[in-house]
């Protein structure tokens, strides 16, 4: 487990206020509806999959803001079904996960203990950046987990 800070950076986003009870109508489904939005619009696609949670607690029926996005570079101009957002720059806790997503609650924990044992205090911004998606061996994901800290 590392910090690190991480630059701001030009995204196609779609933005929901959700739960975590919510949030499965997504998977497969909003990422890939970008690609495609992004492909039309001649956008220039700059980095894997974000899922960023603001206001998450790990309580399922906890409304929280929902951005999934694919960083782009800054379009001249886009007329596309979503937003372009600039997203803010962040220092964080960071961990890379390997494997099933289903795991992931492990990975957060343990993120969360060091974040207490260390005093460091969460923003209430979490990230998870999906470096390799494996749907058919899902072993084989890769996943960026990031926790916002403050400075």
């Amino acid at each position: 487990m590392e910090i690190k800070k991480q630059n701001s950076f030009t995204a196609l986003c779609f933005s929901e206020k959700t739960t975590l009870a919510g949030i499965f109508k997504y998977v497969r489904v909003k990422a890939r509806e970008l690609y495609q939005d992004a492909a039309e619009n001649q956008l220039e696609i700059a980095g894997p999959v974000y899922w960023i949670y603001t206001g998450m607690d790990g309580n399922p029926e906890t409304i929280f803001n929902l951005d999934i996005l694919i960083p782009v570079s800054k379009p001249e101009r886009y007329n596309g079904n979503f937003k372009i957002k600039t997203v803010d720059p962040i220092n964080c806790l960071f961990v890379l996960h390997s494997g099933s997503w289903e795991k992931l609650p492990d990975t957060y924990g343990q993120i969360f203990r060091e974040t207490a044992m260390k005093h460091y205090s969460p923003t209430g911004t979490c990230r998870e950046v999906y470096i390799h998606m494996d749907f058919e061996n899902p072993e084989n994901n890769l996943t960026e987990v990031q926790i916002g800290i403050q400075n």
